[in-house]
């Protein structure tokens, strides 16, 4: 038990007796520093560690974003544009007055519901006609309010449950399947030819051949985006890009096929002597999906996106190429043969047509 006693003029003792457990003593200036700090080591010895409603309590979610807006968006700044966007939202909804404490996860999946319109779902999305997003989007507002928990509880040193707990979230099916048509038009162009035409006229002048060394080297957006001169080798029998940081956060060698290294030509050709240390002269892999956007629309390209050309990219690899799966995790990145379950089948395919 704890016993605090004035020792002298701003002089507070605390001295803490319990079996088995010795604490050294503290003195401080006043009485409430005492006390807290008493009631705090007590709980810690005891397993118990006292958490100060007040703090909670007497803040607000609307609060606490502000607080997040001048502390932690500063050090985010690739993010920052968007989790401005999630605050603002949060802010303004009927949870910017509840305090940190009141916020449960029973409420947030009631939100979900209602802006999911799940209710009303008819089929296996779970995402209602009158939705005001998609399941993603709703994911990235919930991932914030989950990031706001955890850095102003560590910051104010409380212990609250993040309200975005297991089944809050929507559930994600990531595995998209987007293929280019190999089907012509009436021009006879098939969907591979008019991507390389609308991206070789993009003001973005590197992104034709970004376009293809992605469909020949299965590198995602950031790979790309920050691979380095300095890594690429392009001369001799086995040309390659070295990758030193990727998703995995293993780095890799990446094989150039003639295609790859030509595109890369085209790069060295486009920079001339002003070749800057990136091979696209950009920063940032949202660079890619800004400038890809812009050309690729969806009347003319219907829900393709930038990560679609990896996914076309593996795909070829197991329909066009003899190369064991191991050789195939190797170029692309993934670390179990789990990952590659979804791409097997195309094997099989190739392969049955060789029966005859």
């Amino acid at each position: 038990m704890a016993s605090i006693r004035e020792i002298g003029p701003n002089q507070i003792r605390v001295e803490i007796r319990r079996k088995g457990v010795k604490v050294p003593a503290r003195t401080f200036e006043t009485w409430t520093e005492a006390r807290d700090w008493a009631t705090k080591t007590e709980g810690r010895i005891l397993g118990n560690e006292y958490v100060a409603p007040a703090t909670a309590q007497g803040t607000t979610l609307k609060q606490a974003i502000e607080w997040y807006e001048k502390a932690v968006l500063p050090r985010t700044p690739a993010s920052a544009i968007n989790k401005r966007t999630y605050a603002a939202y949060w802010k303004a909804s009927d949870f910017a007055s509840w305090r940190m404490n009141a916020v449960m996860p029973w409420d947030l999946r009631d939100w979900r519901i209602a802006v999911l319109d799940e209710d009303n779902a008819e089929d296996d999305t779970l995402v209602g006609p009158a939705a005001r997003w998609s399941k993603q989007t709703c994911w990235h507002y919930l991932q914030f309010i989950s990031h706001l928990f955890t850095t102003w509880c560590d910051e104010n040193k409380v212990r609250l449950p993040n309200p975005v707990s297991n089944n809050v979230r929507p559930i994600l099916d990531n595995a998209r399947d987007r293929r280019l048509d190999d089907q012509t038009d009436t021009a006879g162009r098939t969907e591979e030819d008019r991507l390389f035409a609308v991206v070789d006229a993009s003001t973005s002048p590197w992104l034709g051949a970004a376009t293809r060394i992605a469909l020949e080297t299965c590198m995602r957006q950031t790979e790309l985006a920050t691979l380095e001169w300095s890594r690429t080798r392009l001369d001799g029998d086995a040309p390659y890009a070295d990758l030193p940081k990727t998703k995995n956060d293993r780095a890799r060698r990446v094989p150039l096929s003639t295609r790859a290294v030509a595109a890369f030509r085209t790069l060295e050709k486009l920079f001339g002597e002003k070749k800057r240390p990136t091979v696209l002269g950009i920063e940032t892999g949202s660079g890619i999906g800004q400038a890809f956007r812009a050309v690729v629309t969806d009347e003319a390209f219907p829900d393709l996106r930038w990560h679609d050309l990896r996914h076309e990219a593996i795909s070829r690899l197991f329909e066009r190429t003899d190369l064991r799966d191991h050789e195939i995790m190797a170029i692309t990145g993934h670390l179990s043969h789990a990952a590659l379950k979804r791409y097997t089948h195309l094997r099989a395919a190739r392969l049955a047509s060789r029966l005859g």
